[in-house]
C-alpha cells in the first residue's frame, strides 16, 4: 500500500524545515532529522486519518516508520 498523500506532504515539509532533501523510498527518516519522536506521533495521526487504519500502541516503533519503504510495508501488513 502506498503512503497517503497527506503523509508524504508532511514528510516533505518536515524535510524542508530541517534543511534536507525530500525523502525518497529508502532514506532513514530519523537519521536525516525528518522524523523524531514528536513528529512520529503527528505522522501516525495522519496515517490513521488518511489511511483507513488504526495503529495500535505496540506498533508505534521507529522500525516500522524509519523509511517510506518501511511505512509502506507496515501499512500493507495492516490492510491484510
Amino acid at each position: 500500500m502506498t503512503i497517503p498523500a497527506a503523509a508524504l506532504d508532511f514528510l516533505t515539509e518536515r524535510a524542508k524545515t530541517v534543511g534536507v532533501a525530500s525523502p525518497v523510498r529508502d532514506d532513514d527518516l530519523f537519521k536525516s532529522g525528518v522524523l523524531d519522536s514528536f513528529q512520529l506521533v503527528d505522522l501516525i495521526v495522519l496515517l490513521e486519518a488518511n489511511g483507513g487504519i488504526k495503529i495500535p500502541d505496540p506498533d508505534i516503533d521507529a522500525e516500522n516508520f524509519h523509511s517510506i519503504a518501511a511505512i509502506e510495508q507496515y501499512l500493507s501488513s495492516r490492510k491484510d
